[in-house]
């Protein structure tokens, strides 16, 4: 039986992006923690310090990613709250049945 291993989730998707050497290239990659399948390859250097400077970038891109849609779905949120959704209803009059030039003249 294979054993599970428990790295944290450094991802909202429960994943880690991460560096693996085989022979002289060092791999980066994203794994799914706790079971290490492999979900994605980025592609290979000949440095250690290359590759892991590669991972952490992903990581650190894909983790703004996410926390700038956590902060779109709270500030849509707490707009709805006070009324300000981010689409009104539809009018009861369509548009297409305003009168032209409606900027120009005086209101009735």
């Amino acid at each position: 039986m294979a054993e599970k291993y428990s790295y944290r989730d450094y991802t909202a998707d429960g994943t880690y992006w991460t560096v693996r050497k085989r022979g002289k290239t060092f791999w980066v990659l994203r794994l799914k923690s706790g079971s290490q399948e492999q979900c994605d390859v980025w592609g290979g250097y000949t440095s250690p310090g290359a590759a892991a400077s590669a991972a952490a970038q992903l990581a650190y891109g894909q983790a703004v990613d996410e926390v700038r849609d956590r902060l779109r779905v709270t500030l849509h949120g707490a707009l709805e709250e006070i009324g300000l959704g981010a689409e009104p209803q539809q009018p009861p009059v369509a548009a297409s049945s305003a009168p032209a030039n409606l900027g120009a003249g005086p209101d009735d």
